[in-house]
């Protein structure tokens, strides 16, 4: 969605984002407390520094990329803290910010990494260094979810999050894989679809494939919670 729809709309996204018209207790928790929560949490001067180490890394590469806010990684890791999986499956690296703040979560935690251009980015190693026992990396996306699917079991609730489509040959893959998903139970996270017309395909897709839960997006970022004890429900919100 462009800037300018997006303000167009900021009325009733703000308005809703309040609470106001949701009736799911799940969905009015999820916007209050987790979405908007104000409150800080203890690994937030952590993440700011990882951030600006980042920043300062590729300048001395003279890459000047955008990087995930610290209000989203703020928002990521309050969103893997509410569901706290011991299993995330990630695609695309966002140079090793994403993947280190939903590790910061739990060190019993372990992400399944598939990105085929990591040599690409030498400071994800350096992002990664605490982590190195708890990610495992992949160039392969079929093998990738395959090894993650093989070490969820059937107790566990998948969580994956998509920060790009690193390769649009993986496109169609990976929109069968998450649409699978979707007819059990999983979340699944996906960013930057303002800045990706394939993550805004993908985000698209899954959301007309969904047959129960609840999405939340604020046309940026997108949850999906797929639970079967939830009715159908989409929330269009400021966040």
């Amino acid at each position: 969605m462009g800037r300018i729809k997006r303000y167009r709309t900021a009325l009733s996204r703000h308005h809703r984002s309040k609470g106001h018209g949701i009736h799911s207790p799940f969905a009015y928790h999820f916007v209050r407390f987790v979405l908007r929560e104000k409150l800080p949490y203890y690994c937030y001067a952590s993440m700011a520094q990882m951030r600006q180490a980042v920043i300062g890394a590729l300048r001395e590469e003279k890459k000047h990329p955008r990087v995930i806010s610290l209000k989203g990684m703020k928002m990521l890791f309050r969103i893997t803290n509410f569901f706290n999986p011991q299993r995330i499956m990630q695609v695309g690296t966002c140079y090793g910010m994403t993947a280190a703040t939903m590790l910061n979560v739990s060190s019993q935690s372990r992400l399944w990494l598939y990105e085929p251009h990591l040599d690409a980015y030498p400071v994800i190693g350096n992002v990664l260094a605490d982590y190195l026992d708890s990610v495992e990396c992949y160039d392969c996306l079929d093998v990738a979810f395959h090894d993650y699917e093989q070490e969820m079991g059937n107790e566990q609730v998948p969580f994956v999050l998509i920060n790009s489509v690193p390769e649009r040959a993986c496109w169609e893959p990976l929109l069968r894989r998450l649409t699978a998903m979707l007819h059990g139970d999983c979340v699944l996270v996906l960013r930057n679809m303002h800045r990706s017309d394939s993550m805004e395909q993908l985000w698209h897709h899954l959301k007309q494939s969904m047959i129960h839960g609840q999405s939340f997006t604020n046309e940026k970022t997108a949850v999906i919670v797929a639970k079967r004890s939830l009715n159908l429900e989409h929330f269009f919100l400021w966040f």
